[in-house]
């Protein structure tokens, strides 16, 4: 489930020296929609199938409006739009969007065949030779929640815990949709954003978002972005050092939750892998050489991680790198994840990690899964087992945040 499948490094989740330049997200006065990036079909001749058999469409683009039967093909060739179905070919020139629409649900064969509620938006790439393309789904923020919630919690948890992680997907994405107006897209539907799995099939997913509809996170008026994590590890990281240091992230809310822990019984809320000296260094290196930092680039064998530089919280916000010859280098938590995903090394949960040297292999034990800002699902699962209600909930996890009704 998505729990356990945010990884970082991640859009949400990336420290970024620029981060976004809107200081606060306002509320808006009516319900927005999402525009989510469901895939990227790259070259020509390559498609994406959109529709059931015999579904009634329509395909706008260009000023015009096509009606066709599913289910269709639609590729990019020598700057065109070409959509193949049940009925003629359809060619469609001088437009860089078209979007799908249809009376029912639309379904992306490339997404395993999932469904999903409000357009299908395909937009080609600016720059020549333009044979690549955006698959977005446009849909009404209400209809976007419940399938981020199917995508990121177990069902079967408690409802609590729901309808925190309703409010606080919602509060993200509303962020995220004014940060990025000017953008194509808002958030994509993977953990680089947020879990979205389009209509789900259960319904307490879809009557925990009903339940809190239009409630979000908020901050003397101003939205606050829901940032989240599957398990913090016990402490919680801040959103200057974990996501990045810029103004929208430097709000009493984000700034981390109080003890005690609720996570303790969290899969990884402690962790341990093992993996060879010699990958690692490498892996050190190569990061060294991509963000062109030289001390990194000529580190020798590593022998041990130590955490440093811990939090108000006392979670730490840096490793030291210690190598043979008893040179070190330090590196951010939240860079960590990343030197190992560029290096196609197995993923840390977390960049909370220490590590030492026994039998020839660096053996690293680490806290949490995620960057640990905001909500921790595990932690909210367990104060929701405890009958503590989400309110409440939120009210631990973002401190001095206020929840309002913006729809």
């Amino acid at each position: 489930m998505g729990c356990d499948r945010r990884v970082v490094p991640t859009e949400s989740t990336t420290a970024t020296s620029s981060g976004p330049k809107t200081v606060s997200t306002t509320i808006p006065a009516s319900e927005p929609k999402v525009r989510v990036k469901l895939l990227r079909v790259t070259g020509g001749g390559h498609r994406v199938s959109i529709g059931d058999d015999r579904q009634s469409l329509v395909v706008r683009g260009g000023g015009a409006e096509h009606p066709l039967t599913g289910p269709c093909t639609l590729v990019r060739s020598r700057g065109l739009w070409v959509i193949r179905g049940v009925d003629i070919p359809t060619t469609i020139s001088n437009a860089r969007v078209v979007e799908f629409d249809s009376p029912t649900e639309l379904t992306v064969l490339e997404k395993e065949g999932r469904r999903y509620e409000g357009v299908i938006r395909c937009v080609a790439d600016f720059d020549p030779p333009q044979l690549s393309f955006d698959v977005i789904n446009v849909v009404p923020m209400e209809q976007y929640i419940p399938g981020v919630l199917a995508g990121e919690l177990y069902e079967g948890w408690h409802n609590a815990a729901f309808q925190a992680q309703a409010i606080a997907a919602r509060s993200f994405a509303l962020s995220r949709c004014q940060q990025r107006s000017s953008k194509m897209w808002d958030v994509t539907d993977t953990a680089s954003s947020q879990v979205y799995i389009g209509v789900p099939s259960w319904d307490q997913a879809k009557d925990m978002a009903a339940a809190t509809s239009g409630e979000v996170i908020t901050w003397k008026g101003a939205v606050v972005p829901g940032y989240f994590s599957s398990c913090c590890g016990g402490r919680a990281a801040t959103a200057t050092d974990a996501v990045g240091p810029n103004p929208i992230n430097a709000v009493p809310p984000l700034a981390g939750h109080p003890s005690p822990p609720y996570c303790t019984e969290a899969p990884r809320y402690s962790w341990s892998v093992t993996q060879s000296v010699a990958s690692v260094s490498r892996a050190i290196r190569a990061w060294g050489r991509r963000t062109n930092q030289k001390d990194y680039v000529t580190i020798g064998e590593v022998i041990s991680f130590t955490p440093i530089t811990p939090n108000r919280h006392g979670r730490p916000t840096e490793i030291e790198i210690k190598s043979v010859g008893g040179k070190s280098v330090t590196i951010r938590c939240v860079d960590l994840p990343g030197v190992f995903w560029e290096a196609n090394l197995p993923s840390l949960s977390s960049g909370w990690v220490g590590a030492e040297v026994k039998h020839g292999k660096l053996v690293m034990n680490g806290r949490g899964f995620g960057h640990g800002v905001g909500l921790c699902q595990y932690g909210a699962e367990a104060m929701a087992a405890s009958a503590i209600p989400y309110r409440r909930i939120i009210e631990f996890y973002y401190p001095q945040g206020t929840i309002t009704k913006a729809w």
